[in-house]
């Protein structure tokens, strides 16, 4: 740990290095009661479709598709 003779010099440097910030008495005046008296929190609501029914779905969605296009595949590999 440092010496307090330390630390006022390391004090008396800071000053002189930064200017001290002096707030507005009005924003301090208002950040208080927001502090004190805080918006009500308003949650938002999930979508009404669940993602893993929308996954599920187009799954079985792009299945469908697959068996098609292999089905008309076929049809058309044998004509020949």
């Amino acid at each position: 740990m440092q010496s307090p003779v330390a630390l006022d010099g390391l004090e008396s440097d800071l000053a002189m290095l930064f200017k001290p910030v002096e707030p507005s008495p009005v924003f301090v005046e208002s950040l208080a009661v927001r502090l004190k008296k805080p918006k009500p929190v308003q949650l938002e609501k999930a979508g009404k479709v669940p993602l893993l029914l929308m996954m599920i779905g187009g799954g079985l969605l792009i299945g469908v598709l697959f068996y098609l296009i292999f089905r008309l595949m076929r049809l058309l590999f044998q004509k020949a």
